[in-house]
């Protein structure tokens, strides 16, 4: 009897041992987790910015080229690129080339701008500036005819140096970015480019401006 009594007395002390070496499941620890030697422990988030995949036919480069056509190459050559100019006009060792679009883009062209070599060399004609007028070529940010030049100022240091009137008696003014080699024809009507000319770089662009606007008017330095 009296060993009953003592195992009586004994069996919750023996049931509440053995519960102390069990971890009930609601209490269990959490997991560790680990970081990256981030002093601020704050996640990162790494952007990739694509660039825009422009055709390499229609691709501006300020300062150098224009599509299949680049500053410094002979008028043999761009004929031999572009093909027979549909229209130009040449005098006193220069001349201006017209290529215009077909079908409903003949409203578009390129047009190059060539002068006689006379430094010492064969004294052929070299592209001096080339201007396209159409929205299909683009810089490498994707800026083409029919930017606003809120977009352009993000990408080129603008400064008017000219203006003139188009048909229909509406000022453009053309702003360059001298040291990138690139002019951008601005319409004053809804600040929308409708022309990009490319030249040599450290070179004002209406030193030997195109001569497409003959009433074209300097501003002053």
């Amino acid at each position: 009897m009296r060993q009953l009594f003592l195992f009586l007395l004994l069996l919750p002390i023996l049931a509440c041992s053995d519960n102390s070496t069990k971890t009930p499941e609601n209490d269990k620890p959490a997991p560790v987790t680990t970081t990256s030697p981030d002093t601020t422990n704050t996640p990162t988030t790494k952007t990739i910015v694509e660039k825009p995949n422009i055709d390499p036919s229609f691709l501006i480069v300020p300062g150098q080229r224009i599509g299949q056509i680049s500053l410094g190459q002979t008028a043999e050559k761009i004929n031999n690129t572009l093909g027979k100019a549909d229209s130009g006009d040449a005098a006193m060792g220069k001349a201006l080339s017209f290529w215009y679009g077909k079908g409903r883009h003949k409203q578009n062209y390129v047009a190059v701008y060539f002068s006689r070599n006379f430094d010492g060399g064969p004294e052929d004609l070299l592209a001096r500036q080339i201007r396209v007028n159409s929205s299909s070529f683009k810089t490498p940010e994707s800026i083409a005819p029919g930017s606003r030049i809120a977009s352009i100022r993000q990408n080129y240091t603008l400064k008017p140096i000219a203006y003139y009137s188009n048909p229909m008696q509406q000022q453009i003014y053309i702003y360059d970015d001298t040291a990138k080699g690139i002019a951008f024809e601005i319409a004053t009507s809804d600040s929308s480019c409708v022309a990009i000319t490319i030249h040599q770089k450290g070179e004002n662009v209406t030193n030997s401006y195109l001569p497409v606007h003959p009433d074209m008017v300097r501003l002053k330095e």
